[in-house]
């Protein structure tokens, strides 16, 4: 009897030991574990900054095929694409020479634009001073995936004569 008691008191002691050095560690694997999670997350999270950046990335601009259109038609895409043009390059200077001194811009917007991906047919009409052009566009922009619906109105002065050109009067 002394023998079953001392045998399973030793057991209890080693049960006890051993269940105080799992407890022991059981904290050290959670803080590995904890450890290893965070390091799992960060990267994810840096991967995720990868596919970010991609997304913030210049992407240069999908213009309008100018090989569609042909006289009056093909200056006013030739203007939009190089609007989009100067977007892209940052070049305020040549998107401000784009507009007429009547439109309603003081100096190039911070967006970029990545494509224009629907357009209606543009429509031209005769003025008492001038001959309208207006198109209906929908553009997606850099590091966006809204679409914008913007209506473009382009005027050319018949002042101007055989010099005249088609410049962007107003963009809603």
């Amino acid at each position: 009897m002394i023998r079953k008691l001392a045998f399973i008191s030793s057991l209890g002691i080693i049960l006890l030991i051993a269940g105080g050095c799992q407890n022991k560690t059981e904290p050290e694997n959670t803080q590995k574990s904890a450890v290893s999670t965070s390091s799992e997350h960060e990267s994810v999270e840096q991967g995720e900054g990868a596919v970010n950046s991609v997304q913030d990335e210049d992407i240069p601009p999908q213009y309008v095929d100018e090989s569609k259109y042909s006289g009056d038609e093909l200056a006013i895409v030739k203007l939009m694409n190089a609007r989009m043009r100067y977007l892209y390059e940052q070049d305020e200077e040549g998107y401000m020479s784009l507009f007429t001194a009547e439109a309603p811009f003081t100096g190039k917007p911070g967006y970029k634009i990545r494509n224009i991906f629907s357009m209606s047919e543009i429509t031209i009409t005769e003025q008492r001073n001038i001959y309208q052009a207006t198109v209906k566009v929908t553009e997606l922009r850099q590091a966006d995936e809204m679409e914008y619906n913007q209506m473009m109105v382009f005027w050319k002065k018949k002042a101007d004569g055989d010099a005249a050109q088609w410049k962007i009067a107003d963009i809603d």
